[in-house]
């Protein structure tokens, strides 16, 4: 039924279409893409100003019948992209660290600056997960060292990993907008010679890698525990995050070689060390 009221809505001119939750049915990502199973969902198309709603609530109620309900939510105008930017200051991590979008003037207070263009990538730094990654990143040696983003999402974690003195870095997703935002990000940050982006079935399955990130959820995690433990190097360097605590025990048994410490932020967590 969703991918009906999908079509309708594309076919009625929508310029883009949301789903969210509607009850209480987290769905958490697997190592391979699925369209979300919830029992309950909120379908969102919008429109340009201006556009008749008449024929689409006519059209929507024909479709699926007097259960449907829809609602027409009217938004006023005004300068999207400046309202946008003041969503996006400048984020500091800690003193020595700050993700900035690229309108934000450079300042040498800040110490060093990642320029994350916000988007459709997940990974702007606004995440507890991807501040505790960071953190984690900057505790390490990263000067020469070879770095693998499992989940690479906007590349933040890779390029602060080389903007810190990282070799080269090689950022894995499943989405290509992901891998997109990841090669005109790099390039924001003058360092998109030492990144290569790919999906999951393009690594060499041989590859090693001086330090392994993966900032995706529980369950992926546990899913790919073999693959991430395969391509870091002995002595190598392990951060797992986008971990509830909760599920920390659950993500630290699949490593049992490792000697993981745990730092959190909310009611995230982030697991890093190396082998014991």
């Amino acid at each position: 039924m969703a991918g009906r009221i999908d079509e309708i809505l594309h076919g009625l001119g929508a310029l883009a279409i949301t789903h969210v939750d509607a009850g209480d049915s987290p769905q958490f990502d697997g190592a391979t893409p699925n369209d979300p199973c919830w029992t309950q969902q909120i379908i969102s198309g919008l429109f340009e100003s201006g556009t008749r709603t008449s024929p689409i609530l006519e059209t929507l109620k024909q479709v699926l019948g007097p259960s449907c309900h829809p609602v027409i939510e009217q938004f006023p105008d005004q300068d999207w992209e400046l309202s946008g930017r003041e969503n996006f200051p400048p984020l500091k991590v800690n003193d020595h660290l700050w993700v900035c979008p690229p309108w934000e003037p450079s300042s040498a207070a800040r110490g060093l600056e990642i320029i994350i263009t916000p988007g459709l990538a997940f990974g702007t730094g606004t995440h507890p997960t991807t501040q505790l990654c960071l953190r984690a990143l900057e505790q390490l040696n990263v000067d020469n060292q070879t770095i693998l983003d499992f989940g690479c999402g906007s590349g933040v974690l890779a390029i602060a990993g080389l903007a810190m003195g990282g070799q080269h870095a090689i950022g894995v997703d499943l989405d290509p907008r992901a891998l997109t935002a990841s090669r005109e990000n790099a390039a924001l940050n003058d360092v998109e010679k030492n990144l290569t982006v790919m999906t999951p079935e393009e690594i060499d399955p041989n590859s090693q890698f001086d330090i392994v990130i993966a900032n995706i959820l529980a369950g992926t995690i546990i899913e790919l525990a073999s693959k991430l433990n395969r391509h870091l190097k002995t002595g190598g360097q392990l951060i797992l995050s986008g971990i509830l605590e909760s599920q920390a025990d659950r993500v630290q048994n699949v490593f049992p070689q490792y000697n993981l410490a745990l730092d959190r932020q909310e009611e995230w967590v982030v697991l890093h060390g190396s082998r014991n």
